[in-house]
């Protein structure tokens, strides 16, 4: 048993030797049971660890024994300040696998989907009050609901599954799409073994005006700038008024004090002053 030790711990040392790293901790565990030796490498100082998994690893692996994973492609999608909508389809044509010339709606294709930080999707308008989950538990009058943003408190991975399955055609392949369909509330996630590749998502199309919402813009427009110009002429009436009523106290004072020279004058001559 020793002289079985010893030629391990050589030939861990010629290891290192020719690797060339520093630092290699051994650690060497024995069985009193058991006569062979095991071997435990910790940290070769080659390569960073990836993060270990903190979440539910039983659940984040389930099904996927069940998956032919030959020749399928492990995306990755980043859901950090994406629109719900926008980022559910683009999952659902690679769930389908519309993204391949080989695509046949009745042939399950489609590649592993691997969505992070579902917990920061975002939503437009007034979805995340205004949105409303409705399920029915079978007892009379038992109709439930729950709003978006208690979704998202409660399980935000949900709110996405809910999206992409509601975009999916209901045939035999669901259950099948279903399981390729991986989604994590972080950033954290156990398929670090396997080849990832990052989606990247398409940039928005913007959709021209419609013709009734442009006549209503250009409506809206032609009416401010009338508003507009009413306010600058309404200014300038203003002046002109202000203008002629007071040339009008200007004459009117020039008036008086005209008639009160005449007046003095018609005195001064009727009592012979000079």
């Amino acid at each position: 048993m020793a002289a079985t030790r010893a030629a391990c711990e050589n030939q861990m040392h010629n290891l290192f030797h020719q690797i060339g790293t520093r630092g290699a901790r051994t650690v060497v565990a024995a069985s009193d049971s058991d006569d062979d030796e095991q071997l435990r490498h910790v940290g070769f100082g080659m390569a960073a660890a990836p993060p270990a998994f903190t979440g539910n690893l039983k659940k984040a692996l389930a099904g996927l024994r069940r998956i032919n994973l030959d020749g399928l492609r492990w995306r990755v999608f980043d859901a950090k300040g994406q629109v719900l909508g926008r980022l559910a389809s683009q999952i659902a044509v690679v769930l389908q696998g519309k993204d391949k010339p080989t695509y046949a709606p009745h042939v399950e294709n489609g590649d592993m989907c691997v969505v992070l930080n579902a917990k920061d999707i975002s939503v437009t308008g007034r979805k995340m009050t205004d949105k409303i989950y409705y399920w029915h538990t079978g007892y009379i009058g038992h109709l439930k609901e729950r709003r978006l943003k208690d979704q998202m408190e409660k399980d935000p991975t949900e709110v996405i599954r809910k999206a992409v399955m509601r975009m999916l055609p209901r045939n035999r392949l669901r259950d099948d799409r279903d399981r390729k369909l991986r989604i994590f509330s972080g950033s954290e996630h156990p398929f670090h073994d396997r080849p990832l590749e990052h989606f990247v998502m398409p940039p928005r199309q913007v959709r021209e005006m419609r013709p009734r919402a442009r006549r209503a813009l250009i409506r809206a427009q032609k009416k401010e700038q009338d508003r507009a110009a009413a306010s600058t002429k309404d200014d300038k009436d203003e002046e002109e008024d202000k203008g002629k009523k007071m040339l009008e106290v200007k004459g009117k004072a020039r008036k008086k004090a005209t008639l009160g020279d005449r007046k003095e004058r018609l005195i001064f001559n009727k009592h012979g002053i000079a």
